[in-house]
């Protein structure tokens, strides 16, 4: 017996060593209408970006990683001639979107190199995202080896052309949504707390065919900014029971159109505790 208990133990001290989680530093942006108050610099890994709208129209905070030897005069130039995005542009996610007086977050990987965070949101009754009256900010992430991680998810949405999946249930509380882009295009994910009676279509239409003008049939409450296929991000949400929408606004590769016309919205409904 005592020869057991000694295997037994000299097993657990020599068995492996789990490392504590170590939190995921905070990035807070201000967004003002239209410009981002900003750090110029970001540590690399896992980072949590924290957006507070301060303006008085909705924003986001879309997070574009450059290829070497380019810069935000280079990204701004380009946004100007028509035709799909350039190559040397990468969308990495970035928290989705903050209605005034909100505050949204998501959380994601980022490898060292140049940075502009961008917000493709327009202005109600005006096709222009404030990208282009200047709301575009550069940054540099440098790199680091403090081996952040993701908070735990409670369910994992995955991107498709055109579609979401959700590997299970939501119930009301506080959660933390894992996306995961499987796609071929870059995809976003906005998630609407839907008015009484409203649908996500209803949302994706006030969106499309009346520009943002008139009340909404629902309210936009987070989500992640596009990200490139095999991506992948999180963001904590508060939900209440109910029916929630979510979509995809990205422009296809193709046509131009949104994913929303292409049919990219499904409908969930969040079960009390």
């Amino acid at each position: 017996m005592i020869g057991i208990q000694l295997l037994l133990a000299a097993a657990v001290v020599g068995g492996p060593v789990t490392k504590p989680a170590v939190a995921a530093p905070v990035v807070t942006v201000h967004a003002k209408d239209y410009s981002f108050a900003a750090p110029k610099t970001v540590k690399s890994g896992i980072n949590t970006f924290r957006l507070v709208n301060d303006g008085k129209e909705m924003h986001h905070l879309q997070i574009i990683k450059l290829d070497k030897g380019k810069t935000m005069a280079d990204l701004s130039a380009a946004l100007k001639k028509q035709g799909p995005p350039p190559t040397w542009m990468k969308q990495v996610g970035g928290p989705n979107p903050a209605i005034p007086g909100a505050t949204v977050e998501a959380t994601l990987a980022l490898e060292p190199g140049s940075y502009v965070m961008v917000c493709w949101v327009p202005s109600p009754g005006s096709p222009t995202p404030h990208a282009m009256k200047g709301m575009m900010g550069e940054f540099t992430v440098t790199p680091d080896a403090s081996g952040a991680s993701e908070a735990k998810a409670d369910a994992t949405v995955h991107l498709n052309d055109y579609g979401f999946t959700i590997d299970k249930p939501l119930v009301a509380g506080h959660r933390v949504l894992k996306v995961v882009n499987d796609a071929k295009q870059d995809h976003e994910v906005i998630l609407v707390e839907l008015a009484p009676g409203k649908t996500a279509t209803d949302v994706g239409n006030w969106v499309e065919k009346d520009m943002m003008k008139g009340p909404p049939p629902g309210k936009p409450i987070g989500g992640m900014a596009g990200i490139a296929n095999g991506r992948t991000g999180t963001f904590p949400i508060d939900l209440k029971p109910g029916k929630y929408g979510l979509i995809c606004f990205m422009p296809d590769a193709k046509d131009g159109k949104s994913h929303f016309v292409h049919g990219m919205t499904k409908e969930i409904t969040v079960a009390a505790k």
